[in-house]
């Protein structure tokens, strides 16, 4: 039982890291796709970077991101599927329920999100200075403070979360799958390291 719960607790952090992952990366694609700045380009400064976290809603959309009940949900659901319950009676599996649940909730609640945020903040200006120009942070920032700039920021949230729920299953089946080939073979080799000797 140690060795299923182990592997539900995997699974579900795999989740939660992907969630994570992947509406951080939607919020700054922009970065993966410039080439580095030459030496003559005008580095942007911390000022307009923070401006541009500001009007871009960064830090928001990642809260809303790993707060979102949905993917709590997921998270439980997740972890119920790997545990075997089928022998369980119903007050059983509603206990199961209840203490996955429990943990699920706990897994995703995030109560060291200041210094989180501040640490997303400042990797995104860094990066964002290896990636971008000053004149290319002024054109975003003057796109993302217009009409149809806020339009689509405060949009990606609802549509992050409709596009987590369908590619979250994808994910999940593709990565543990990854997980339970890798997993025999790597608790092999740890073992023939004969650590507990």
């Amino acid at each position: 039982m140690k060795t299923i719960l182990k592997n539900a607790m995997l699974k579900s952090t795999i989740l939660k890291n992907t969630v994570f992952a992947v509406s951080l990366s939607v919020s700054t694609v922009g970065l993966m796709t410039v080439p580095t700045l030459s030496a003559q380009a005008a580095v942007p400064t911390n000022e307009s970077l923070l401006n541009l976290v500001k009007v871009t809603k960064v830090v928001e959309m990642m809260n809303d991101m790993s707060s979102d009940s949905g993917i709590t949900d997921q998270v439980t659901q997740s972890m119920l599927s790997s545990l075997p319950n089928e022998n369980l009676s119903a007050d059983q599996r509603q206990r199961l329920e209840e203490i996955v649940s429990k943990y699920s909730k706990e897994m995703t609640n995030n109560g060291d999100r200041e210094s989180v945020n501040q640490q997303v903040i400042q990797v995104y200006m860094d990066t964002a200075k290896q990636h971008f120009d000053q004149t290319e942070v002024d054109a975003q920032i003057a796109f993302y403070s217009s009409k149809a700039g806020q339009s689509i920021i405060n949009k990606q949230p609802a549509m992050m979360k409709d596009y987590m729920t369908k590619v979250m299953p994808i994910v999940m089946e593709a990565t543990m799958e990854k997980v339970q080939d890798i997993m025999p073979r790597m608790a092999a080799d740890i073992k023939a390291l004969k650590l507990e000797e």
